[in-house]
């Protein structure tokens, strides 16, 4: 029988591509690989709780802290109104696709690092409660859900999700999801140190204050940009939508830790732009989410915000997140009648 080494000329590329993939275990794609936007933020975080446990400012003053998503980006210290501000200092652990399940993993590692704030702000959106949306999931798996923390999440995790985390594990570079096109202009540049904390100027713009990101501080942009981002993202989050089971155990033991910790608790829902909230009277997100969320909030002695309502402020950076402009009042509104109440 001739040889035919031409057979094995797949399983010698196989083992080639499996032996290069495993170049992305290492610590350097893992500890500090900046790339752009979600691996930045989740990276400043884990700097930003570093940055709280060395500020005596924050052990002299009232201290606030708010979790969520992208839509609470905006909430700043600069926001807290007079006379309160000099009695108060405020971190923002807001996060990209910031789900219950990161800001109750957030809260507690805090905690036991012996921070202990006044004042916690939980805002959530309705889309992180979508299970069969596996792109809301994946940024927190990915960056920001260490060993301990898998084991804690790892039950409520949806089976699909499950898989595509094991897939990641065997196969190194989906974990680092690598921007080959950013990679590129690097190269290009010279600039491959941007890859570090230190040489990234997207890092540094987070990292110059305590948290909050200002960048939809615009007044307001046209209408017709933003009802164009309504369908882009309506067709995205909101073409369809099943409550899920996942996140809400999170919500409720987020509340438990501020509860027997007696940090006084908002649970807020930030508004967005009118012709996007249709698609949430379509699935009656108010009546099946918020209402439901709402008391098991006050159950738990904590207070709860719809900013979905007439007479809260309607300028918009897009359809999903209000302009920077919004807060300036909507802190005063917070602290009047929740922080110093």
């Amino acid at each position: 029988m001739k040889s035919k080494p031409f057979l094995l000329y797949p399983v010698v590329l196989f083992l080639f591509i499996f032996f290069v993939d495993k170049i992305f275990l290492l610590p350097i794609f893992h500890d500090e690989f900046l790339q752009a936007g979600n691996s930045v933020f989740y990276f400043q975080r884990k700097e930003l709780a570093k940055r709280l446990l060395a500020d005596k400012e924050a052990s002299e003053k009232n201290l606030t802290l708010v979790f969520g998503d992208s839509r609470s980006y905006p909430f700043s210290e600069l926001g807290i109104p007079e006379p309160y501000r000099k009695n108060w200092t405020l971190y923002n652990f807001s996060s990209p696709q910031g789900i219950p399940m990161n800001s109750y993993i957030q809260l507690k590692k805090l905690l036991a690092m012996g921070i202990k704030p006044e004042f916690v702000i939980l805002s959530l959106s309705p889309e992180a409660f979508d299970d069969n949306k596996g792109f809301i999931l994946s940024p927190f798996l990915r960056m920001g859900c260490d060993n301990e923390c898998l084991d804690i999440v790892w039950k409520d995790i949806p089976l699909k999700e499950k898989w595509a985390y094991l897939l990641d594990k065997v196969f190194s570079i989906r974990s680092v999801e690598l921007n080959l096109s950013l990679l590129s202009s690097r190269l290009k540049r010279g600039k491959l140190k941007e890859y570090k904390s230190k040489y990234n100027e997207e890092f540094q713009l987070i990292n110059y204050t305590k948290g909050e990101y200002l960048m939809y501080g615009v007044q307001s942009n046209p209408i017709e940009k933003i009802k164009k981002d309504t369908l882009r993202i309506g067709s995205l989050y909101m073409g369809s939508y099943t409550l899920g089971s996942s996140q809400r155990p999170y919500v409720e033991a987020f509340l438990d830790l501020t509860r027997k910790n007696q940090i006084k608790t908002l649970v807020l829902w930030p508004k967005v732009y009118g012709d996007y909230y249709k698609y949430y009277e379509k699935f009656h997100i108010k009546e099946v989410w918020w209402e439901p969320t709402e008391i098991m909030a006050k159950s738990y002695g904590a207070y709860t915000l719809n900013w979905n309502k007439e007479g809260t402020c309607d300028l918009f950076n897009d359809a999903s997140h209000q302009s920077a402009f919004c807060f300036i009042d909507q802190m005063k509104e917070i602290w009047v009648n929740y922080a110093e109440r």
